[in-house]
């Protein structure tokens, strides 16, 4: 399932993507007649409302009507529906550095030896189509292509084999950072947290239909040009050990996301170095999820 978050009439609606069209999960389980479902996406995931999904996607795939007979409230042209990040405010997104051997290359650093966290608040995230604001005298603000768990049940010091288990799904992520500020400070919570600075989206691809997360390409382009090309094959700790690690000393809850690092190809890193500037147009592409596009203003 792809399933999204989306604005309808000044709310926030969750809903089921199904080819062009985004269906309101809670107006079409109440149109069908099955069991009520919350209006947003983290309190399904919360409630633990997984199996309304499930049982409203089957019944969307089945209905022979289309979207035709359908209540205009249940349902969206996806080029007509302005899409929110599909978790606009997790409870926490936590990042890792230094996991792809490439982008570790082209610092000359050391692979770590566990995995390098850090966070980012969750006022920066933004929505696909948002648009990435360089804050005021900044010149170093550089974009980071990446993929990201959702967790969908709480977690609290499990094994591998739980922690898939408590996968969701993936999107994208952009792990915008201020260069000067990360390398300045000892702690890189303020040059990753800058207001808009975690776009993410276009949606959350359930994990059933991932299927092998080490088995995607990640593209991060720049006004057309490639700029990071890479397979999450090159990931050095998998999805599954990261929720299990972090899960060792603090609890993950449904909505949390997990970003799991950039391949090499960052801006900084580049000879001479390139960071993004008002007018660019950042595309984040990820087999089997799609393409997250921001502009820069």
């Amino acid at each position: 399932m792809r399933l999204l978050s989306y604005e309808r009439d000044g709310e926030e609606r969750a809903a089921v993507l199904i080819a062009d069209i985004a269906y309101d999960v809670a107006n079409c389980c109440a149109f069908f007649r099955l069991e009520p479902a919350p209006s947003t996406l983290l309190e399904l995931l919360t409630q633990q409302k997984q199996q309304n999904l499930k049982d409203l996607h089957a019944r969307l795939r089945a209905h022979a009507g289309g979207k035709g007979d359908l209540p205009l409230q249940c349902w969206a042209a996806l080029d007509e529906a302005r899409l929110l990040p599909p978790l606009p405010r997790p409870p926490k997104v936590i990042c890792l550095g230094r996991n792809y051997r490439d982008h570790i290359e082209e610092q000359g650093a050391k692979p770590p030896g566990k995995p390098l966290l850090f966070s980012k608040a969750s006022t920066c995230v933004i929505g696909p189509g948002q648009k990435i604001v360089i804050p005021r005298g900044s010149v170093k603000v550089d974009y980071e292509g990446e993929l990201a768990i959702v967790i969908g049940s709480k977690v609290k010091d499990v094994g591998e084999e739980e922690a898939s288990a408590a996968i969701c799904g993936y999107t994208i992520l952009n792990d915008v950072t201020e260069r000067e500020v990360q390398f300045g400070e000892k702690q890189w919570f303020r040059g990753k947290s800058m207001d808009t600075f975690a776009p993410l989206g276009p949606w959350i691809v359930t994990a059933d239909e991932i299927g092998d997360p080490l088995d995607l390409q990640l593209t991060t382009k720049v006004n057309s040009e490639v700029r990071q090309s890479e397979s999450t094959r090159m990931l050095i700790f998998t999805p599954a050990f990261v929720v299990s690690y972090i899960s060792r000393t603090m609890t993950l809850e449904p909505g949390a996301v997990i970003s799991t690092g950039t391949p090499g190809g960052v801006g900084v890193f580049r000879d001479p170095p390139v960071f993004l500037k008002a007018g660019d147009i950042v595309e984040i592409t990820i087999d089997k999820i799609g393409t997250l596009t921001n502009p820069v203003v």
